[in-house]
Order: C-alpha cells, then structure tokens, then sequence
C-alpha cells in the first residue's frame, strides 16, 4: 500500500482586495455530525499567504481566519485531496475559490561550484557527473513531464564567493534547492545561509565531521570522515601491522583538520603510536622540510588529510625525498587522476574511499560505461558522488508533494535504502550519508580493492 501523500494548501487571505498579513488561518475536515477540529494552521505573511499541509487525506474541509483570537472570516465546503498543491483565495465576505497546481514544467536547482580557482577543475569535474545524472532523469519517467535544469554558480574556491552565490540563488532566483558547495570549508559558511532561509542544500563532496548537524534543510552525500575513517584504520592495521606512523596534514582547510582527527583518534583506538603531526597550508608546493623529519624517524606509515592539489603533491614528495616504499602511505579519497599524475610515486598508496569503479553492479557498470562513453574519460569519486547527488534529489522531487523546498527537504529525509551507484543509500538524522565505504590500493598503477 502506497504511503499517504499530504496536501500542500497556499491560502491567500484577502480583504477588499487587499492582503490581509498576521492572520491566523486554521483548516478542518468537514465531518457531518461533528464539531470542526481545527488542526493545520498558519500565519499569513505580508503578501497575505500562509501555508498549510493537511495530513488528512481525501475530503471537504473548512477553513477561518482570524487576528487577535478575533474571527474575520470562514469558509467551507473546500475540496481537498491528498498529494495536491493547491492555491486558495480567501477573500472575507466571499467564497474560497480553488486553483489546483500541476507539476511545474521544470525545476531549477541551483549549484555552487569552484569553476574557477585552486579547485576550478574539480568542479568542472563535478558539472559533468551533474549533467549526465540531468540527462537520464530527463530522459526517464521518474519526474513525468518535469524537467530539471541547473543554474550554475561559480564561488571562484573562496568561501567570500560561496556566501554571494548562495545569497543570488535564494534572494534573486528563488530556488528551492542548492547542490554544493565543493569543501567543507565552504559549506561551513554556506549551510547556515540554506537553513536560515529554508532552503534545501545538498554538498555532494564536503566530508568533515557535523556540518550537516545546524538544522534540517541541509544534506550531504559523501560519506563523513567519522564514517570513513574508523574501519579503514582497523582493517590495514589488521593487514599491514604498522605501530609507528606520522600524521601530516593541511591545518586551515575544515576537511583536512577533521580527517587529521578522526585519524588520531582511530590509531589510538587501534594502539598505534603517532610519533610525529606535521601540517601546511593551501597554496604550499614545497613539503621538504615537513618530510624530512618524517623521513629520519623511520616510520611504518604515513597518513596524510588534504585537498586535492596539495595532496597530489605530497605523494610525489615523499618518494622524491627518499621515504622508501615499505613505508605505507594512506589518505582519502585518491582519485584516478592523483594516481595518473603521480606516476611511480603513487604505487601502494592506500586510499579510504567512498566509491570504485571497480564495483560490479548494474547501475555502476552503466554509469562508467555511460560516463566514458559521453567524456571519454573515466569518472572519479568525485564524479560518481555528483551524479548520485542528483539521482538522489530527483528521487526526493518525485516523492514530494509539491516542488517547494519544505515539501522536498521532508522527502529527502526520508530517504532509506535507496539503489545508488554509492551502494543502498539513507541519510541519517542530522542528514549525513549513510553507505559502506570501501579501500582501495595502488598496484601496477590501477586501483585494487584492499583485500584485508
């Protein structure tokens, strides 16, 4: 049996005309022989609209406003049905008169991204996997005759850029959902600005740990460093039996501080001794003195947390500097292209990892094949995170009563098992993924699964 859908009720409150703000408007079902129960209410606003959901299914209702426990108006006799967006005018004196909202021709998202900076290629990257998931949703039944199309912010890798891009797309394009931003950073500054204004944000890439936690309108996709973390130091432990590492890791990006900690923490509870911390900062390209006191103290591994670039950049160093291979190096998130540009030095390297191309399912074979075959390249974690992203809010779209972001933010929540090239995907009650994690390793230049 198919879940009730709620009704979604724009009343406008009218008098001579006229808007009628802070009135209080109470709906009723409208049963014979029984005293109205008012149960949905809401306040008009300064256009004269409240919004109301009623939860009672199929029926006729009554409705009555009034302001300072003082009746204005009522009205009855108004037909209601589950699963509808419907516009009532109410004036004061008269009848309700209905208009009932069909699905809207398209729904606009609104995507903040770096397009340009540090990290304007990663969200190029980004826009691909958003794209080809638009696509095939485009293309499917799953929304009818609704389309989804995008309105694409670049916040040039600056948290400044961020702010004014999440600020345009609620305040001047009215959207009703957000995808992004890329780092953890940014969302930091970005999911306050969704939550305070109502508006759904979904960031498909920032991992640290709690910024999901503010409120209810804000998601995320990627696995949170808590969730990746933990069993990823517990099985190469078991596998490699490391006892001495270095931690290194970039101190003023938010991602990279809560990947350092839930590192910390997890050796610890796995008894291993962290002999040495180093850090850097984002812009450093030269690591030499950082692994030159992590080469002397002949270590068993090191764990780096870091943004892409400078990531890359200190897998080249430590093998440059003469760390020597038996030394296990372990990050997260490794993509292909890290892999590729690294050469030689990336071999063994260990990745905590949210996604793989090597699993073999139907919906993830399609997608690389599909993915490969539309950019002739090979999609990345960061692409396959993407394109999830959509598929899972169009799945909430099509759940959801009405388009507005209230009605979708419920549907996202609700979120549970669903089939995703991520795994069997839910959100969690602060809104935060939940899925298997996987570990991959480098050999021969190509990922493998670590086999523990």
């Amino acid at each position: 049996m198919a879940a009730q859908q709620n009704a979604i009720v724009i009343a406008t409150v009218q008098q001579n005309d006229a808007p009628v703000s802070g009135a209080k408007v109470e709906f009723a079902r409208s049963i014979a022989g029984q005293k109205a129960d008012y149960q949905w209410s809401d306040m008009t606003d300064e256009n004269g609209q409240a919004r109301i959901e009623i939860t009672a299914g199929n029926g006729y209702y009554q409705a009555r406003a009034s302001q300072d426990g003082i009746e204005i108006g009522s009205w009855s006799s108004i037909p209601i049905n589950e699963g509808q967006k419907i516009r009532i005018d109410l004036p004061i004196g008269g009848k309700a008169e209905l208009t009932l909202e069909g699905p809207p021709a398209e729904i606009t998202i609104g995507v903040v991204l770096p397009m340009t900076g540090q990290l304007g290629a990663g969200g190029q990257l980004l826009i691909a996997g958003f794209e080809l998931a638009r696509e095939e949703i485009n293309q499917s039944p799953l929304l009818g005759e609704t389309k989804i199309e995008f309105i694409i912010e670049d916040n040039g890798t600056t948290s400044e850029g961020t702010i004014a891009a999440y600020n345009k797309l609620i305040h001047r394009d009215g959207v009703s959902v957000i995808i992004g931003p890329y780092t953890s950073s940014s969302t930091r500054e970005a999911f306050p600005i969704a939550q305070q204004n109502e508006v759904v944000a979904i960031s498909p890439t920032s991992a640290a740990r709690g910024l999901s936690a503010i409120g209810d309108f804000v998601f995320r996709t990627i696995l949170t460093v808590d969730r990746v973390v933990p069993g990823g130091v517990k099985t190469t432990h078991e596998k490699l039996g490391y006892q001495r590492v270095a931690t290194i890791y970039q101190s003023d990006d938010v991602f990279s501080q809560s990947s350092n900690e839930a590192i910390l923490k997890a050796l610890q509870q796995n008894g291993v001794g962290v002999i040495t911390t180093e850090t850097f900062q984002t812009g450093d390209t030269d690591f030499s003195e950082q692994l030159t006191r992590i080469k002397e103290l002949n270590l068993d591994a090191i764990f780096l947390s870091a943004l892409p670039i400078e990531k890359e950049a200190v897998l080249i160093q430590i093998r440059q500097i003469g760390i020597p291979a038996e030394v296990h190096f372990i990050t997260l998130t490794l993509t292909a292209g890290n892999v590729q540009r690294a050469g030689p030095a990336a071999e063994g390297a260990i990745s905590f990892t949210v996604w793989s191309s090597l699993a073999d399912t139907p919906r993830n074979r399609a997608f690389v094949e599909n993915y490969t075959m539309k950019y002739n390249a090979e999609p990345d974690e960061f692409v396959a995170q993407a394109y999830t992203t959509v598929h899972i809010l169009a799945n909430a779209i099509a759940a959801a009563p009405s388009t507005d972001s209230e009605a979708i933010r419920d549907a996202m929540a609700h979120i549970t098992n669903l089939d995703t090239i991520l795994g069997k995907f839910s959100f969690d009650a602060n809104g935060d993924a939940i899925y298997n994690p996987t570990i991959l390793i480098v050999k021969n230049g190509k990922f493998e699964v670590f086999n523990p």
